[in-house]
């Protein structure tokens, strides 16, 4: 959660000036805390009749865009590479660069749009978030403006290390004050709330040069509409991915996706990078901890 320099870049897929406005200067932000380089990508689908390597033809004012994101950090001390990609998808393209490069860390914008049956948060950025060989961040994109307080919800799990630590970044940046959160669920036992407040102190402590860092525990029978309200007092909240479970549909969980859809302030998801092995551990744990609360349930129920 410190501001420790780290060589992986930061790949921001750009499409249009609009989007680069918004991407481009929350990467930089992260970037000039941490000492990354940025990787501004423009992906052009090329058909499946049409070679790959005639994809030149098709590029029409790609470049454009590019040199507009790159003069959006001119000014700063950030090493930047631009490169266009010619791939069958845009997911594709991305993914490829991921993998092939030394990337790091994937930000992507997302519309926020009505949820669709087949489409969780979108047809590209879901397969990137299922596949990416490293961390992902999803940010609403919605009007920007000046940042002076992140809310930052904390209950765990293997996201909040990287949430904590993009959310610090964006505050030493910008010299914002960052509200931590926990929400407890009358239903939870001791022993959660015990872990939950175990791991809001650990990630205060983990701050460094954050001008002003706040706490709260919050008692609510519904998590995310009390980040949501929460989040009205904002100026962006950034969370982090819910969902573990490998046989799940989702792929960020249901509770940032509802909060992200229905949050006031700008939103920023965030989803580390796990190994399929450390995955794999994590379950068996979970369902190895479960085996005696099931046997006491069997007994209790004959």
């Amino acid at each position: 959660m410190s501001n420790s320099t780290s060589q992986g870049s930061i790949l921001v897929p750009i499409a249009n000036p609009e989007t680069a406005d918004h991407l481009v200067s929350t990467a930089a932000d992260v970037a000039s805390d941490t000492g990354r380089p940025l990787d501004l990508l423009t992906v052009i689908t090329v058909p499946d009749q049409v070679p790959l390597s005639e994809g030149e033809r098709l590029v029409d004012n790609e470049r454009e865009i590019l040199d507009y994101a790159a003069e959006m950090v001119t000014d700063q001390a950030i090493e930047v590479t631009c490169r266009i990609r010619f791939a069958r998808s845009i997911a594709s393209g991305i993914l490829s660069i991921a993998e092939q490069r030394d990337i790091e860390t994937i930000l992507m914008g997302w519309r926020g749009r009505p949820r669709r049956r087949d489409i969780i948060l979108g047809s590209h950025l879901d397969q990137v978030l299922r596949k990416a060989p490293c961390d992902v961040l999803v940010k609403r994109m919605d009007g920007d403006g000046g940042l002076h307080r992140i809310l930052l919800p904390v209950a765990g799990g293997p996201n909040t290390e990287l949430a904590a630590s993009v959310a610090g970044s964006l505050a030493r940046v910008h010299d914002a004050e960052i509200h931590v959160i926990i929400v407890n669920s009358p239903k939870e036992t001791t022993t959660e709330r015990e872990e939950k407040e175990q791991v809001l102190a650990k990630v205060i402590a983990g701050f460094t040069e954050v001008p002003v860092i706040t706490q709260e525990i919050i008692e609510s029978d519904s998590i995310s509409k009390t980040i949501v309200d929460q989040s009205n007092n904002v100026d962006l909240s950034v969370l982090g991915a819910t969902s573990e479970d490998l046989f799940r549909r989702s792929v960020i969980g249901s509770l940032p996706e509802q909060v992200g859809r229905q949050s006031t302030s700008s939103v920023l998801m965030v989803k580390a990078y796990q190994d399929l092995p450390s995955r794999l551990v994590r379950l068996t744990s979970r369902i190895r901890r479960s085996k005696p609360i099931t046997h006491l349930r069997n007994k209790l129920g004959r």
